[in-house]
């Protein structure tokens, strides 16, 4: 009979640690895109908001619109609803969330997990969401 050689015993298989990337709307990177921040925020102002009357060039800066939209879309049973595209999700929650950013995990937790229904499940990988959020060119989704 062979007894174990301790050094091999405590070697371990570690995997490599998962990535988990944090993203966020990126003014800059909608700038780049030649999209205009402004307007693609206030399109989706909660229907209680303020500034839902007010014109646009009234509007002022991206910052004062998501922080009215965190403030004001829980008033709004229909700012996020489960029947969006996958990206339009994301860039609601991270709108309701005050553009703070959110990791791959916490979204790919919001996408499978609250928005799903037996009506429409979304299954999702992580590493598909990562791809489809780096491939963003509409919402300016940026890691951070």
């Amino acid at each position: 009979m062979t007894t174990p050689d301790p050094e091999t015993e405590d070697e371990v298989d570690e995997q490599p640690e998962k990535e988990n990337p944090m993203f966020l709307i990126s003014v800059d990177r909608l700038n780049r895109l030649e999209r205009s921040p402004v307007h693609l925020v206030a399109g989706r102002l909660a229907s209680t908001s303020p500034s839902k009357s007010k014109p646009v060039k009234e509007l002022g800066d991206v910052r004062s619109l998501i922080r009215e939209i965190a403030q004001n879309y829980k008033n709004d049973a229909n700012f996020i609803r489960s029947d969006m595209p996958v990206q339009e999700i994301i860039f609601r929650t991270l709108l309701a969330r005050g553009n703070r950013p959110m990791s791959l995990s916490d979204l790919h937790y919001e996408l499978t997990e609250r928005w799903a229904t037996p009506i429409r499940p979304i299954v999702i990988t992580e590493e598909r969401l990562v791809r489809i959020l780096d491939g963003d060119t509409y919402y300016g989704f940026e890691r951070k």
